[in-house]
């Protein structure tokens, strides 16, 4: 799963402009939980609101172990990705 989840993040990469704000922030979320762990940062203030937005999808996967996250991630870049970069995944 590790080799896969790499590969996502790397080839994310190559599309994620055409995302939705709401996926990106799925994906934002999954993979900060896969490599960092549950959210560690204090939330940011209400001004902030891009930066709110990262918290709560970080904090959205607390909990999930690194494992869960990093297939997770896998399963919704390979949704949201071109037929020939999901084929990869």
């Amino acid at each position: 799963m590790a080799q896969n989840f790499e590969l996502a993040a790397e080839e994310v990469k190559s599309f994620v402009d055409k995302l939705n704000d709401q996926t990106k922030l799925q994906i934002y979320g999954l993979y900060k939980q896969a490599t960092v762990g549950d959210v560690n940062i204090g939330k940011p203030g209400i001004l902030d609101q891009k930066g709110r937005a990262k918290w709560d999808a970080w904090n959205a996967n607390k909990g999930k172990s690194t494992e869960q996250a990093k297939t997770e991630y896998v399963q919704v870049v390979k949704a949201n990705a071109p037929a020939d970069i999901a084929k990869n995944l």
